[in-house]
């Protein structure tokens, strides 16, 4: 109790000079910081691939069945998929950015490059494929499947004097060896100089649902300290009590809250804030943890505006993390010219 009643006292003068002299911090408070207010969300847990068992081989051509997806146009390009899952009992993989030829629907090969896709999809890794159902359109990855994107130019003013041409099937050689080979539904022609973009193998992702998310621990509760006057354009300082009053620590060093205060003429009835410093971060680093029913003390300072009317206010302080403000107090506080 002893730093509460020093803290106490030093606002006791401070109250009785009408604001703010002082440069010193009281004893046993922690002194106030010019800080940004921190937004981050709590992290959220990252979907990843289904783990590929150590020893398991990249798969052959034998080893997978393959199916064209009907695809989707934007901007004048066109993405199709490649569905692939397990044709034999033993699991594999499917890695990387494979070798792709397109032939048409006779079988004649066409005349098209190779290049990345238009989305750029980045492989997430090795894709794990098991003996499950082939994949559908528009259908999410379930376990032991995988899929490949390829796209290409719709339109003719991409290849002037050219002549589109229509994609029947697709060789695809596999990192394991072999060569696989799938039709491709009916889509609109490809006109070459575009070239044909191939992406990575795209693996099932598990549910994040199977991730736990830390929780956002509760905010403290708030005791103000504040003079009971001070005057237009002057600073005057408050201290601010954190008091962890749940069961369980605060690290407030790694959970650092946010804070918003403001002055307001008439609260009650929804007037605006005179001024104050909104969001802002808490100076929590020399805070550390707090263990239940333990507290620590703020030193606040808050800058009237020299134009502010004489009369009576109310300073409301609240804290929160990112910017939800879960916990509020509130104080009067007299203005002078």
């Amino acid at each position: 109790m002893g730093r509460f009643a020093i803290a106490a006292a030093a606002l006791m003068l401070v109250a009785a000079c009408g604001s703010v002299r002082s440069t010193g911090t009281p004893e046993g408070v922690i002194p106030w910081a010019p800080l940004p207010a921190v937004y981050n969300e709590v992290a959220q847990p990252t979907p990843r691939p289904y783990p590929v068992p150590a020893g398991t081989p990249a798969c052959t051509a034998s080893q997978v069945h393959a199916v064209g997806l009907d695809g989707e146009g934007a901007t004048g390009r066109f993405s199709v998929g490649v569905g692939f899952a397990g044709a034999t009992p033993e699991a594999c993989f499917l890695d990387g950015t494979p070798l792709v030829k397109a032939f048409g629907p006779d079988g004649q090969p066409i005349d098209i490059k190779q290049q990345t896709t238009f989305g750029g999809l980045a492989s997430v890794g090795p894709a794990l494929t098991e003996p499950v159902p082939l994949p559908y359109t528009h259908q999410t990855l379930q376990y032991g499947q995988a899929a490949l994107v390829l796209d290409w130019d719709t339109q003719p003013e991409m290849c002037a004097g050219s002549t589109g041409v229509e994609i029947g099937s697709v060789a695809i050689t596999l990192p394991g060896g072999g060569t696989l080979t799938t039709a491709i539904p009916t889509e609109p022609l490809a006109y070459a100089c575009g070239g044909l973009g191939v992406g990575s193998f795209q693996a099932a992702l598990q549910p994040v649902d199977t991730v736990p998310v830390p929780p956002t621990p509760d905010a403290p509760a708030i005791t103000l300290r504040t003079p009971s006057g001070t005057a237009a354009g002057a600073t005057f300082k408050y201290v601010v009590t954190l008091t962890n009053d749940s069961k369980v620590p605060i690290n407030l060093t790694a959970t650092c809250p946010n804070y918003e205060e403001e002055l307001f003429a008439d609260i009650a009835h929804g007037s605006p804030p005179l001024g104050g410093k909104h969001f802002f971060g808490l100076n929590c680093q020399p805070a550390g943890t707090l263990r239940p029913g333990e507290q620590a003390d703020f030193e606040m300072v808050f800058p009237v505006p020299p134009d502010a009317t004489p009369g009576t206010y109310t300073l409301m302080f609240a804290i929160g993390y990112t910017n939800a403000m879960t916990r509020t107090a509130e104080q009067p506080l007299t203005i002078t010219a």
